[in-house]
């Protein structure tokens, strides 16, 4: 029996600071109607995040990505263009400015 798979696994790489280049990731994902459903940060040198889009848009959330950032894997192939079906791509996110140290100041709250 052939096994469907409906995920792939990508390494995205920067130099950019952090917070301009998760904007980046984000802005990419949301232009081409994915959503996050899960991540998990790492300091300030990585991030991993599920991302779930339609298999149609696959080839274009990857042309968005490398357009701004570094992807290590090559574009997928053998996509059906015109699938609806739900894919999952895990992405690990990794900063090369990072030094880890991250520091998220929380405001104080009145109350």
């Amino acid at each position: 029996m052939a096994r469907l798979q409906n995920k792939l696994n990508w390494r995205v790489f920067t130099n950019k600071q952090r917070n301009e280049a998760i904007e980046d990731l984000k802005n990419a994902i949301s232009k081409t109607d994915g959503y996050i459903i899960n991540f998990n940060t790492f300091s300030d040198l990585a991030l991993s995040l599920t991302v779930e889009i339609e298999e149609k848009s696959i080839h274009k959330l990857y042309q968005k990505i490398n357009e701004v950032l570094k992807i290590s894997e090559s574009e997928p192939e053998n996509l059906n263009l015109n699938s609806n079906k739900d894919w999952w791509i895990f992405i690990n996110f990794s900063f090369g400015k990072g030094k880890g140290e991250l520091k998220v100041n929380v405001p104080d709250v009145p109350g």
